[in-house]
């Protein structure tokens, strides 16, 4: 009884992790993602904590504006602008009614009061543990209405702590995810045939059961911490919550710790040289089948954007008993001297009157509503402000997307094909999008250095990267209906394209 128990757990521990590691080989671009989210995660809990600053706008001694800011390490230079507009007021008379609003560092800020004339004394002070760092006043006629202008440069990376070596390793790592996902996804299914076929257990038990308290210490991070919600233990084909995949890793553990007591039981399947040579082999094979697979596209899909699907009933559909949407309470915190208050929207009005300033929103969420696979898809033409989202969706005619998530790593040994498709995509009035989460100035200077006939639009970068498992990567729809996928390393030409239109 006892032997066919390790004979059992043997086989199944194998052919788990077999399992495991050829879903997630299957899609190494996903699981590098993954391993990204991990990096980004680590470098964040040992990053070295910043001081803030405080920002204070006062007209007249009276503060208008109070706000702290976070320091972050790479910050250097903060732009400020921000602008006075005294307007003439007829009730009450003689009052002029005084505005100031700008940035600082891109972040908005806005408020307003009213002031006797005919000279406003305006000063912008910033504040680091109640140490002046920055101040400017301006004294204003206000007999002469009209915007007022200022801008400064105040220099922060003097603020700025140096980070720990261990931050910079972790960001560093975020360039060879990819590797890390092709090598520990291989190695996952090559110890798994090693458990299998019993080939040099001690050494397949010792790696295993080094990856297993990895991993284990991973999804109990992900999960004490709330850092991770899915571990992608097993790609997109399953998503386990990070308790779910703790579980599972205990399990796991107690497993390889089962095999490690019952191994003086197993014999391997081949003599030495053999199972050398076999493993040699089928190490290789492995490797090779990750590296197509992120060459060429998954061979298995397992995403929302797959052949056959229809994007936009994906992202209208709610199965049954799910809400729609969050079920939310808001908030309103106020402040009038030295008195604060946290309101609802129906005595919010009532505040106002009583001379109450908003101060900020907390907005908390009660009961989380569904989260459609396909939630961020958008397509926006920056320059001019206008949403092709709902036109693409709503399309009756093919439509292709080329989509080139970040360009300067791109793949454009066959951007002469995506020319082509594009001048007959246009010939024959159907749609055509290029689209990238670069800003419009490098995407501009890419197409110029392609001689490319079309501009880019822009979308999100994580839609992108979900979208487009190699960079690039070349869609063809009907209407919403995904009809195929390339990558770039595999562009059809006009001729095979035109086979899947009917």
């Amino acid at each position: 009884m006892k032997k066919y128990l390790n004979l059992f757990v043997r086989y199944f521990t194998g052919a788990l992790f077999i399992f495991s590691g050829i879903v997630k080989l299957n899609d190494p671009s996903g699981f590098a993602i993954k391993l990204n989210e991990y990096f980004d995660v680590f470098a964040q809990d040992v990053a070295v904590k910043q001081d803030s600053v405080q920002l204070i706008c006062e007209v007249n001694n009276k503060k208008l504006i109070t706000k702290t800011y976070a320091i972050y390490a790479f910050d250097k230079v903060k732009n400020v602008d921000w602008h006075i507009n005294p307007t003439k007021v007829d009730n009450p008379p003689p009052y002029t009614r005084f505005e100031v609003f700008g940035t600082w560092g891109g972040t908005h800020f806005i408020s307003d009061g009213y002031v006797d004339p005919p000279v406003l004394t305006a000063k912008f002070t910033l504040l680091k543990n109640n140490q002046i760092i920055f101040e400017k006043i301006e004294k204003i006629d206000t007999s002469q209405y009209g915007m007022r202008d200022y801008a400064y440069q105040i220099d922060i990376a003097k603020l700025v702590k140096p980070e720990s070596w261990l931050h910079g390793f972790f960001k560093s790592c975020k360039n060879y995810s990819l590797y890390f996902s092709i090598f520990f996804c291989a190695l996952e299914v090559i110890l798994g045939f090693a458990m299998i076929i019993a080939w040099q257990m001690n050494i397949a038990l010792f790696i295993t059961a080094l990856l297993v308290v990895f991993f284990t210490f991973l999804t109990w991070y992900s999960a004490y911490f709330n850092k991770v919600t899915d571990c992608g233990c097993f790609g997109d084909f399953l998503k386990l919550k990070p308790w779910v995949s703790f579980k599972k890793d205990l399990v796991l553990m107690i497993l390889v710790g089962m095999m490690y007591l019952g191994k003086k039981n197993y014999s391997s399947w081949f003599e030495k040289q053999r199972g050398n040579i076999i493993m040699v082999v089928f190490s290789g094979g492995t490797l090779l089948f990750g590296i197509l697979c992120y060459l060429y596209l998954p061979l298995w899909d397992f995403l929302p954007y797959k052949k056959g699907n229809n994007i936009q009933e994906i992202m209208k559909f709610v199965p049954k008993g799910e809400r729609a949407s969050d079920s939310i309470s808001l908030k309103f915190v106020m402040y009038k001297g030295n008195d604060s208050v946290k309101v609802t929207s129906k005595e919010y009005a009532g505040y106002i009157e009583k001379g109450y300033i908003f101060s900020r929103q907390d907005r908390q969420v009660i009961v989380e509503g569904y989260k459609s696979p396909i939630h961020d898809f958008s397509i926006m033409n920056q320059l001019q402000g206008i949403d092709y989202t709902d036109s693409m969706l709503n399309a009756k005619v093919p439509q292709i997307l080329y989509l080139v998530p970040v360009l300067d790593v791109a793949n454009t040994n066959q951007i002469e094909k995506v020319v082509a498709i594009y001048k007959w995509a246009m010939s024959k009035n159907y749609k055509f999008y290029a689209l990238t989460s670069a800003s419009m100035e490098p995407a501009k200077q890419f197409c110029l250095k392609y001689k490319l006939p079309f501009l880019f639009l822009t979308s999100d970068q994580k839609m992108l990267m979900t979208m487009a498992r190699y960079n690039p990567t070349l869609y063809l729809f009907d209407g919403a209906i995904v009809k195929d996928k390339w990558s770039g390393n595999h562009v059809p030409s006009v001729e095979n394209l035109q086979l899947y239109i009917k």
